[in-house]
């Protein structure tokens, strides 16, 4: 005699099959009673109270089949449980949530997103302002790339008086559209922060400068370039931009990048000593002695006396009994309070004297440098006319243009000018050019007549340029946009999850969807097929599995279609045809599956039992 749990599984069956539902409830729930961690049986108790009428019943145990597969890791079985859940109550929010964070846990980001975005809409519809944050907050973990959700949680930060949240995160976007080259919708960004921010006239400068000491001096250098275009007159950019030359160890660049600064900043000490340093470096003597003889007082007067000591060392170095490298170390020692090595010094340079009868005095530093002040950054005009003329031809920047007023143009390339004072020309390959143009993308007035900032019921309004400009990043998600079909893996495994639990329509729907990878169309069209078969549709099981291009599938895959082929065959009693498909494929693959042991069975049977096709799926 059966157990009672068996006995009350039997009765429920024959409830069903007399259409008793209520009373099958009722013994599913003793069953239930007696075993309450039969998950199986309470899968089918759930779909008996849906059938019955009673979702709410249905919902509740459900639920505790999700939340078993969920605490023990089974993340697709409990989204799977949850999409059931979700049917009954598709206007559940907390449905909605709780398959977000399932499919998060996953991996699945595109799934996540769109169930975020359910419930987000729902929030803003429902004018609640601190759930709707929430939300954003959990996609912005999701998928911190995305340049739409982190546009709407900013403004949302904004209109929940988290101000320094929020231009935090627009610095993040700043930073992240100018790695992706979108200079359009940074400009855009930026005029809409000094609109939202006034007190933040540095946005981009400071994006940039992070960017910057963080390593990435290459693709900051990009921006400041463009930012130079548009104002040479900030002095910060300047200095930015030399950071970034000298950490990308471009001493000729560098040196250009000098000779610009000082001609809109002719008393940056900073800069002429710069230009002395990258002299020095490159071994030019004389351009760097020419550059002290008429900036050396002018530095020392500064304080900037240890940047002295460290340019005479790197000439003695070069050039170690020259009197006047000498001369010049001894004074900027003597200045910084080094009065051992400047006597040192003295001594060295007395000595240099008496035994060199023949050798000329040392110059000391003129008042006047040997060239007028002007032409050591102006160079020959006619140079530069020339130089102008046969670019123009060429289509290229050779140097600073200066206008008749003698202002420099805003059109800046640094290019080899040749300069005077011994900076060298810069060949072709080594112009620095300043010439991104910035599409003018104003953002629209999002200020409501009430004066409260803020964006209205479309998405990334009044961001509308930079949301549409910005792609989002591969297997993103752009906030309101449907799946971009590319995650065929997800789908794939999420039918395998419907499958298992004999939910066939929502699996054969997964797995329409996964087919639209072409890696997976045959296992994917071949699990329909399964489906619909187990589900008893046998007719629209055999006509896609005849649809299938043979001739172009492995060898594997052949014999899982005529394998398959065979099952529904032997389900339409057609066994003749089904032995003739296994003998097939015994002949091609006769280790394939079972089909040799069975076709070796007396009669060649094919009637095969649950148990025996519970793990012939496609491998």
């Amino acid at each position: 005699m059966g157990s009672p749990k068996d006995k009350l599984i039997e009765d429920a069956q024959k409830y069903i099959q007399r259409g008793q539902l209520d009373k099958a409830v009722k013994a599913y729930a003793q069953v239930l009673s007696l075993d309450p961690s039969a998950i199986n049986l309470r899968q089918k108790l759930a779909e008996l109270l849906v059938k019955a009428g009673q979702p709410d019943g249905a919902r509740t145990e459900y639920e505790t089949i999700g939340k078993y597969y969920a605490s023990n890791g089974f993340y697709l079985k409990a989204i799977a449980v949850y999409k059931q859940v979700q049917k009954l109550f598709p206007g559940d929010i907390a449905t909605t949530l709780t398959l977000a964070g399932l499919n998060e846990k996953h991996g699945l980001a595109g799934n996540a997103l769109a169930e975020y975005k359910l419930a987000y809409d729902y929030y803003e519809r429902e004018a609640n302002a601190g759930e709707s944050l929430k939300v954003l907050e959990k996609m912005q973990n999701v998928d911190q790339q995305n340049v739409a959700i982190k546009l709407k949680l900013a403004e949302a930060y904004l209109r929940a008086d988290k101000r320094e949240e929020s231009y935090a995160l627009f610095r993040q976007l700043a930073q992240l559209l100018h790695e992706r080259g979108d200079s359009g919708p940074l400009a855009s960004l930026n005029a809409r922060i000094q609109q939202l921010f006034p007190g933040k006239t540095e946005f981009i400068v400071e994006v940039l400068a992070k960017q910057l000491d963080e390593g990435d001096a290459a693709k900051a250098l990009s921006g400041l370039q463009t930012l130079l275009k548009n104002d040479p007159h900030d002095k910060k950019i300047w200095e930015l931009v030399v950071r970034a030359y000298r950490r990308l160890e471009q001493p000729q660049r560098l040196m250009v990048v000098y000779q610009h600064f000082l001609r809109y900043f002719p008393d940056e000490v900073s800069a002429k000593t710069g230009m002395i340093a990258c002299h020095a470096g490159q071994k030019d003597v004389k351009g760097a002695l020419s550059l002290l003889d008429r900036y050396e007082r002018e530095v020392a007067s500064s304080g900037a006396c240890d940047e002295l000591v460290a340019i005479y060392r790197n000439l003695a170095e070069l050039d170690p009994i020259n009197p006047r490298i000498l001369e010049g170390l001894q004074r900027a020692c003597e200045a910084v309070g080094m009065h051992d090595e400047a006597a040192q010094l003295a001594s060295k340079i007395e000595t240099l004297q008496k035994l060199s009868s023949k050798a000329d005095a040392a110059p000391t530093p003129a008042d006047e440098p040997a060239a007028e002040a002007d032409d050591f950054f102006a160079g020959d005009e006619q140079a530069f006319a020339a130089a102008d003329l046969e670019n123009d031809v060429e289509g290229m920047d050779a140097g600073v243009c200066m206008p008749d007023g003698g202002e420099p143009a805003a059109e800046i390339a640094f290019g080899g000018s040749g300069a005077a004072c011994g900076a060298e020309a810069l060949p072709d390959d080594g112009e620095i050019e300043i010439e991104v143009d910035i599409d003018d993308f104003p953002f629209e007035d999002a200020t409501a007549e009430g004066g409260e900032a803020g964006g209205p019921d479309g998405w990334a309004e009044p961001f509308g340029d930079v949301a549409n400009l910005a792609a989002p990043a591969p297997r993103s998600v752009k906030f309101g946009s449907s799946l971009d079909g590319s995650d065929a893996q997800s789908h794939y495994d999420l039918g395998v999850a419907f499958k298992e639990m004999g939910l066939y329509d929502e699996a054969i729907n997964e797995f329409r969807q996964a087919a639209g990878d072409p890696g997976r169309k045959v296992a994917c069209n071949l699990l329909q097929a399964v489906c619909l078969r187990e589900r008893g549709e046998l007719g629209a099981a055999r006509e896609i599995l005849n649809a299938l291009p043979t001739p172009e599938l492995s060898l594997e895959d052949v014999c899982a279609v005529k394998y398959e082929l065979a099952l529904v065959l032997e389900a339409q009693g057609d066994t003749e045809g089904a032995a003739g498909l296994m003998e097939e494929i015994d002949a091609v693959n006769a280790d394939f599956r079972d089909v040799h042991a069975r076709l070796k069975n007396a009669g060649g049977s094919l009637d095969f039992s649950d148990e025996d096709l519970q793990d012939f799926e496609l491998r």
